[in-house]
């Protein structure tokens, strides 16, 4: 029972940190556009280059979580 709990709590780590991530930015992203609606274009492009690197940090998270997995399941290290 240890080893699955601690892949589910990894998983749901790796699953939950780019949704709180993208869940803030939006937030924010609809506040600044509430307050400021004519700068609209600029606020929609800062907050894409931060969900770019948002995603690309967790696409990393979940290959190097099958590299582990894939490994392990092989008997190597």
């Amino acid at each position: 029972m240890g080893p699955m709990l601690i892949l589910f709590l990894v998983f749901a780590f790796i699953m939950g940190v780019p949704c709180i991530g993208t869940a803030i930015l939006g937030s924010k992203l609809m506040n600044r556009i509430g307050r400021f609606p004519s700068k609209t274009p600029a606020i929609q492009t800062n907050i894409i280059a931060k969900l770019v690197a948002l995603e690309i940090i967790s696409f990393g998270m979940l290959t190097m979580l099958y590299h582990v997995l894939s490994d392990y399941g092989q008997g190597g290290g």
